[in-house]
């Protein structure tokens, strides 16, 4: 009786859960609609967005002089890389470095105009060596001689990307091309000393550019970079002063700054997760009559859950005597083969049965003897099984003293293979509630 209380308050309680989980279905549902403003999106997470990129091409250095050397001469191999992020469709950041070599001219003995007393003849700091002179043209303009420079550099920088095509046309993730300006600082380092000072040459870098982006897929695009670098006039040490003993820099004739130009064609890679998500609308709609049909449902249900409980709960705190409990376990009895004798253990066995019967007057057990059909003739297989019956019947009544009335003797004869296939478990005696 408990077990069939317990399990109806369970199927209705899940009932009443279904049902509430169908009424969150039918009756009260949302719908979520794209945002159809292009300029709109869901702001991405920290791990999204990001890429790296790789870069060839050309530059040019404008030095002091420089203008004055074949411009074909001026142009070296550029070799770039980076990676960044972008934080909204239309704004990004990056962090790169690019170099290889510049080239240039540098003039020599005493052509400053500036701080012609304190140069002592020096003016170029990454004069090529040996020295050879630089042909030029004009003599009347510059009437010193020029000499090739060349300097290994890196420029490392930052940058902040402004996609202009995203943020004037709208966000668009398979737009073929974008329009990306930047603005970024930087730190450019020479690799190698200057010939004429020892020294190495450290400047800061101001850079404007111009990202041209061309989208070949989502995960890769094709670029063309432009960027225009702005450094000291002292980062490639022309027309640098310096004192002969101490080789301590004195003076800078130079007054204004010096710029790198680079262009190059490279690829990018966009590193997943890419692009962003529509922001949406959402909408709750509710069918009233079908939510006021399963509401009156609930009612009933909950109703008949209220029952249940307290039919449970009864159930539970009732006291349990020996009057209401019923053992309904079975009892298997073996005997070696052609023999009905019973052994101390089974004797053990049969004494908590006959407890159980004892306790529960009104139960009634079966005692069916049976034999292995493999061995032995059918007459003496009838026999045996009518014996071992027999044997754990008296030891029942007579040695514990369970009344006739609950006992029901039967036995069977040789049977097959009962249980597990194994034959010594037909050559027994099964005592269980009697149908």
């Amino acid at each position: 009786m408990i077990r069939k209380t317990f399990v109806a308050a369970v199927a209705c309680l899940f009932a009443g859960s279904m049902l509430q989980a169908q009424q969150t279905t039918d009756s009260v549902y949302t719908v979520e609609v794209k945002n159809a403003d292009k300029y709109r999106v869901e702001t991405n997470r920290f791990g999204a967005n990001w890429f790296i990129g790789i870069g060839a091409g050309a530059q040019m250095y404008f030095g002091d002089h420089d203008k004055q050397m074949r411009l074909g001469d001026r142009i070296t191999p550029n070799f770039e890389a980076y990676f960044g992020k972008w934080f909204t469709p239309g704004l990004g950041v990056r962090i790169g470095a690019n170099g290889y070599k510049i080239k240039g001219v540098a003039g020599w003995d005493n052509h400053s105009n500036v701080a012609p007393l304190v140069n002592y003849g020096n003016y170029g700091g990454f004069i090529k060596e040996p020295r050879v002179v630089y042909p030029h043209s004009d003599r009347s303009k510059t009437p010193y001689d020029l000499y090739e420079t060349e300097m290994d550099y890196i420029h490392a920088h930052a940058d902040v990307l402004f996609n202009l095509s995203q943020l004037v046309c709208g966000y668009n993730e398979d737009r073929f091309y974008s329009f990306i300006p930047y603005a970024g600082l930087g730190f450019a380092t020479s690799l190698n000393k200057a010939s004429q000072t020892g020294r190495y040459s450290h400047e800061v870098t101001a850079s404007v550019g111009l990202l041209n982006r061309f989208r070949i897929n989502r995960a890769w695009d094709i670029n063309f970079d432009v960027r225009g670098a702005y450094v000291s006039d002292h980062f490639d040490q022309e027309d640098a002063s310096f004192d002969r003993n101490t080789k301590n820099v004195t003076s800078v004739s130079g007054r204004w700054g010096e710029g790198l130009l680079t262009a190059t064609l490279g690829v990018s890679y966009n590193i997943p997760r890419r692009g962003w998500d529509r922001s949406t609308n959402t909408t709750i709609r509710v069918n009233e009559n079908v939510l006021n049909d399963l509401r009156n449902r609930l009612g009933d249900l909950e109703n008949q859950n209220n029952d249940l409980r307290r039919q449970l709960e009864a159930a539970l705190n009732r006291e349990v005597t020996p009057e209401n409990v019923v053992s309904a376990i079975p009892l298997l009895v073996t005997f070696p083969i052609n023999r009905w004798t019973l052994s101390n253990k089974d004797r053990v066995n049969l004494g908590f049965l006959a407890d159980a019967l004892k306790a529960n007057p009104k139960l009634v057990y079966s005692v069916t003897g049976f034999a292995d059909k493999g061995t032995g003739s059918k007459k003496r297989n009838i026999f045996l099984a009518r014996k071992r019956a027999e044997a754990v019947y008296d030891c029942l009544v007579k040695e514990f003293g369970v009344s006739e009335s609950q006992l029901k003797k039967d036995s069977q004869g040789g049977v097959a293979n009962m249980y597990y296939n194994d034959p010594r478990c037909s050559r027994s005696v099964l005592s269980k509630v009697a149908e």
